[in-house]
């Protein structure tokens, strides 16, 4: 069962690439997550160092889970960007998001009827 199509879109840079555009511009880092399947939900662990709140953005416009990182400002900044297309066996009204010491934990919890259910037997 898949829950992700982990195919990034054109605007995502691939992993490994840190590319400086121009000296003006931020450099762009795509972020690197690990990705854990519980029976009840998704847990996406994503490193943003140097991350504050402020400067984090997560955005679920169905089918696309966008996560946004940005740290310094001017020809200093870095910001970390990440697309994920996101299967309907996640519940959109599921999704949670918290931050603390530069690690971002990301709970995408599983649609209803993805879960396993115990079908009552009755004697006939």
């Amino acid at each position: 069962m898949s829950f992700f199509n982990l195919a990034r879109p054109k605007e995502d840079k691939p992993a490994a690439v840190t590319q400086e555009v121009a000296a003006t511009r931020a450099r762009q880092i795509a972020l690197a997550v690990d990705i854990y399947e519980g029976q009840d939900e998704l847990l996406l662990l994503a490193d943003l160092p140097g991350v504050e709140p402020e400067g984090l953005s997560v955005s679920f416009e169905a089918p696309e889970l966008r996560i946004e990182g940005r740290r310094g400002s001017g020809e200093g900044e870095t910001v970390y960007s990440r697309t994920f297309r996101v299967s309907e066996q996640i519940d959109p009204t599921g999704i949670s998001a918290e931050l603390a010491a530069g690690v971002l934990k990301l709970r995408l919890a599983k649609a209803a009827h993805t879960k396993p259910r115990k079908i009552e037997v009755r004697a006939g």
